[in-house]
């Protein structure tokens, strides 16, 4: 039976000689993978809508467990943006994948599309590649089981004063309770306010925050710490990611005099 549904294309894999095998993130399904017969063919009626980080409508037969079919196929959105530049190209890859590792296939999770399509859009807009990166890590914690109060000294309640990490305690620990935990993250202040705020705001409201290259590392490092002790996944996307933050560094150093 055809279906009509939408959905977000998170990677193609040929597959046999000249098929492929398509994964959607589904605004009615969740993530499903679908058969497309000669899929690999360059005049393939359904060639553009099955290109990865773009949004599409479809028609199909879903199938409760194993394959699903695509039978006719619309483009919704491209986002060229993403599709043009190989950086945003490359973080909105790692988003797509983290997302793919927090869901179980098969299974309706609307609130979660309409995150990823809205962090596509961010990215596609010329948003911070890397904010809107950190702020998926923030909300996809949850998604792996992890539930960080970001507001509150986990020892105190407090919200007002200087805010750091503690892996131990699992969640902030105030400077008035810093002596609790000798091997705290050491995160700065700084980074720890941009942590909980990222946490509350919603993905449109990611413009009005100025966040310095520094403060950035200082994310990246406590978003690092989190996903290794917490989550324990390792996404060839991320590898990639730091591969291309290096070579950038290399790229800024003023030439050595001879």
């Amino acid at each position: 039976m055809n279906e009509r549904f939408e959905g977000i294309v998170l990677f193609k894999r040929p597959y046999r000689e000249r098929d492929a095998l398509v994964k959607i993130f589904t605004s009615t399904y969740g993530t499903k993978m679908f058969f497309v017969k000669q899929a690999e063919r360059a005049n393939h009626p359904l060639t553009a809508q099955l290109i990865p980080l773009t949004w599409n409508h479809y028609v199909g037969d879903i199938h409760e467990v194993g394959l699903s079919f695509i039978r006719e196929g619309q483009t919704a959105e491209m986002f060229r943006e993403i599709q043009m530049d190989y950086l945003k190209q490359a973080y909105a890859v790692y988003i797509t994948q983290l997302v793919d590792a927090s869901v179980e296939d098969n299974e309706p999770n609307p609130p979660l599309y309409r995150l990823l399509h809205q962090a596509l859009n961010a990215l596609n807009k010329g948003q911070s590649p890397e904010i809107v990166a950190i702020y998926m890590e923030i909300q996809l914690l949850a998604q792996f089981g992890t539930q960080i109060d970001w507001q509150h000294c986990v020892e105190c309640k407090e919200t007002k004063l200087q805010n750091d990490f503690s892996i131990v305690r699992q969640g902030l620990l105030c400077n008035a309770h810093w002596h609790l935990d000798q091997h705290r993250l050491r995160i700065s202040p700084r980074a720890m306010h941009i942590a909980s705020t990222l946490a509350k705001i919603s993905l449109t409201q990611l413009q009005t925050v100025n966040i310095s290259e520094q403060t950035i590392a200082e994310l990246r490092r406590l978003m690092d710490e989190l996903y290794q002790e917490y989550v324990g996944i390792r996404l060839k996307s991320k590898s990639y990611l730091n591969q291309l933050r290096n070579m950038q560094q290399l790229m800024k150093r003023p030439p050595t005099e001879q």
